[in-house]
């Protein structure tokens, strides 16, 4: 009987999620199941790049007090998007395509009179992609799905160097 012992205690272990995976190789942390990427960071961080140009501003030097602040707050918005996800994949919700399209529609027209030329002309100013602007509808979407329920938030591990200052 003494044992059996160890492997009961691994199997309720396993049972209450004792379990605690790392995060990955190439990812920065690690939201419920969901990685998320180095390759995410670099392209958020290009992003800011391209608007800190586009504002005639100088992007601050990697490894400075300024970059690393741009970089905790890029981490915390990849990670905020990866729980979204996360927990709306827990509840069953969903976005489809057509749910971003209509939004996209509505919002050309209402900021754009549903001139097309106008938002890319505008998607330009800002330095950012029709995809984003999509991906970001189907976030705001998703946490619209969401309002009123209370999923449990799902574990967040980060890697080392990119936990972002005031997480702990």
């Amino acid at each position: 009987m003494r044992r059996l012992a160890p492997l009961a205690a691994v199997v309720v272990l396993a049972a209450c999620g004792g379990e605690s995976r790392p995060v990955p190789p190439g990812a920065v942390a690690l939201v419920g199941d969901r990685a998320v990427t180095r390759a995410a960071l670099g392209l958020e961080l290009a992003h800011v790049r391209r608007v800190y140009a586009l504002e005639q501003k100088a992007f601050p030097a990697r490894g400075t007090g300024a970059y690393l602040e741009i970089q905790d707050n890029v981490v915390r918005l990849l990670v905020d998007r990866a729980r979204l996800e996360v927990e709306a994949a827990r509840e069953g919700v969903s976005v489809t395509d057509a749910q971003v399209e209509a939004r996209l529609m509505r919002i050309k027209q209402s900021a754009f009179g549903g001139d097309e030329e106008r938002y890319r002309a505008q998607l330009l100013r800002t330095g950012t992609t029709d995809a984003a602007v999509r991906e970001a509808i189907r976030i705001a979407l998703l946490s619209d799905a969401l309002v009123g329920r209370h999923p449990k938030a799902p574990d967040v591990k980060y890697a080392d160097g990119f936990e972002p200052a005031g997480t702990s």
